[in-house]
């Protein structure tokens, strides 16, 4: 006995689209009108919406109703007179105007600022569901994509993208909380100010914070965690928070680590400061049902707590030192800051206002740039700590405006809109962002640099080991004689090398990201290929793949010639390099 697919019910043909894609089901609703009809139950469409999108609204507002970065993840209302299929399909065509100006972007110069900027003003965080998807594993660990098989600069202006939405949502967060009169200090309020800091951290508003909500849970649902006093539920805390790895840093060079100012750190197991970890703590202790402020002391930061208002618990709140995992009574305190009080701390002990605080973190991070100047954190700390100091008015810039333009635009070229935030009269050329803005619509032609006489002798995109330091690196230009000033020559002892200053220099890209100047006679080339293990070299090829920058300048990898193909503006600079 047959069975026609016209005749089977309702209800199995919903299940069945539950497990298609979108695109599969439309196509599949033009088959016949009662596939048609049982494809528009709005259902399935919410469904298909939900599966596909994180994120439903294009901005938030500063606010610790939630954690600021679930606000952006919260789960849509339909607007007046739209089903969930007809929402789906406005998203749809909003995905495919981003692709465009994606591809627009990674395919010509001309508009490449203007593009990305216009990205970001009319889709803001919707932007990340199209991103999500190119970005590289590294980002996302659930990916496996074959080496060769990967978009190297689909990849890199998908993530740069994502990054300016981010730190212009940071900004407007700044700015938001600049306008608010009475900012409330309890509970998660430490936290979110600090993520306004992580929106400026390379991986941004992507951090995930539904942990603290889990460890809150598991905590108030266990029975006798109601039957605790007050100091047992702080030590507690104290005590998951050590189990799930929040823990200080030591007294050495990681306390003044400027990871430590992202709170992405802290989250991902690195032992942090004091401010992240009362920042932490104090969201965890609301997720028990209790209040906690931070309180700022000189050269520490510290946490009060009592019980929720509706406890009949009068006694004095207790004072956390969280960076020393214990709870404190007010003569440790007095005595710890005697030399800085005009007289002794009593109850009850002066909230710290929030502004202060993030103030503060911006000002931890100033400190770290100047004492460890090679991090490669170091240009992010930088314009986190200057817009939060800019903005909310929490002292002077610590360098000069030029100082800081010049870097936070090599940098973040993207970023044209901190010429209003930071204008100055002080600036040297105040029609700077203008000249940029037409640079950007009328690109100058590239300067081709052709070989001589066969030099130089490597080629653009090549792998290769140094000689001296034996890091790997890849080939992204070149110089037929050394360019750099006289100054470096003397610090980096080029005199001293065989052929000296007058051999071809190479721009690389090393596998720790970092961006270094080469003399040819210490790259070798040939330490790749001899290498037989096939496993050491797609370890080494995953290192340079994951160099934050390697898809600006080259578009894939050519794991059978064991080099990099360049994208075609290198290709235009470097005309003889790539046939």
């Amino acid at each position: 006995m047959s069975c026609s697919l016209d005749a089977l019910p309702p209800e199995l043909f919903r299940y069945i689209l539950a497990h298609l894609s979108p695109e599969a089901a439309s196509a599949l609703a033009q088959t016949c009108r009662r596939l048609n009809v049982i494809v528009r139950d709005d259902k399935i469409w919410q469904q298909y919406y939900l599966e596909r999108y994180t994120y439903s609204v294009r901005s938030i507002s500063y606010s610790n109703e939630n954690y600021l970065l679930f606000a952006a993840q919260k789960s849509p209302e339909l607007p007046d007179g739209y089903t969930w299929q007809k929402y789906f399909i406005q998203r749809s065509l909003q995905d495919k105007h981003i692709r465009v100006l994606l591809n627009e972007i990674m395919s010509t110069r001309k508009n490449r600022i203007h593009n990305a900027n216009l990205i970001s003003s009319t889709y803001g965080l919707l932007g990340f569901d199209v991103f999500k998807h190119y970005f590289p594993p590294s980002m996302d660990a659930s990916k496996s994509i074959p080496l060769d098989s990967r978009n190297l600069t689909r990849e890199y202006y998908s993530l740069e993208i994502a990054r300016l939405i981010s730190r212009q949502t940071g900004l407007a967060l700044l700015q938001d909380m600049k306008t608010q009169e009475d900012i409330s200090t309890e509970g998660k309020a430490l936290l979110n100010a600090l993520s306004i800091i992580q929106c400026f951290h390379p991986h941004g508003i992507l951090l995930q914070l539904a942990r603290l909500h889990t460890i809150g849970k598991q905590l108030l649902d266990d029975p006798i965690f109601l039957t605790l006093t007050l100091h047992e539920k702080c030590q507690l805390i104290l005590t998951t928070m050590k189990n799930e790895h929040f823990l200080p840093a030591d007294g050495t060079t990681e306390y003044y680590d400027i990871n430590n100012s992202f709170i992405f750190s802290a989250f991902h197991g690195k032992p942090t400061i004091p401010l992240t970890l009362v920042s932490i703590f104090c969201a965890l202790a609301e997720e028990c049902n209790l209040i906690a402020r931070p309180l700022g002391f000189p050269g520490e930061v510290m946490a009060q707590v009592h019980e929720s208002s509706t406890s009949n618990d009068t006694s004095l709140p207790l004072i956390i030192s969280v960076f020393e995992n214990k709870i404190m009574t007010l003569d440790e305190i007095n005595q710890r800051l005697g030399d800085f009080l005009d007289e002794p701390l009593q109850h009850p002990l002066p909230i710290t206002s929030i502004t202060i605080l993030i103030s503060r973190s911006a000002r931890n991070m100033i400190n770290s740039i100047t004492q460890y100047p090679t991090s490669s954190l170091n240009s992010y700390g930088l314009y986190g700590a200057v817009c939060v100091l800019k903005i909310l008015g929490a002292g002077a810039l610590p360098f000069t405006f030029d100082s800081m333009m010049h870097v936070l635009k090599e940098h973040f070229p993207m970023d044209i809109h901190l010429f209003d935030i930071l204008s100055s009269p002080f600036s040297s050329n105040p029609d700077e962002r203008q000249q940029i803005q037409d640079q950007d619509a009328n690109p100058s032609v590239i300067e081709e640099k052709r070989r001589e006489d066969s030099l130089p002798k490597y080629f653009i995109g090549q792998i290769f080991q140094h000689i001296q330091y034996n890091y790997w690196g890849v080939i992204c230009g070149w110089d037929l004689t050394c360019m750099a000033s006289p100054v470096w020559q003397i610090r980096m002892g080029i005199s001293s090398l065989t052929r000296g200053a007058s051999q071809p220099f190479y721009h690389i890209l090393a596998d720790d990201s970092s961006r270094r100047y080469v003399a040819e006679d210490n790259i070798d080339t040939l330490a790749f290929t001899s290498i037989e293990n096939e496993e050491n070299k797609c370890a080494i090829l995953r290192r340079l793949c994951t160099a934050d920058s390697i898809g600006k300048q080259f578009e894939r990898l050519d794991m059978s010639n064991a080099r990099f193909i360049p994208n075609n503006e290198l290709r235009a600079e470097y005309p003889g390099d790539f046939v």
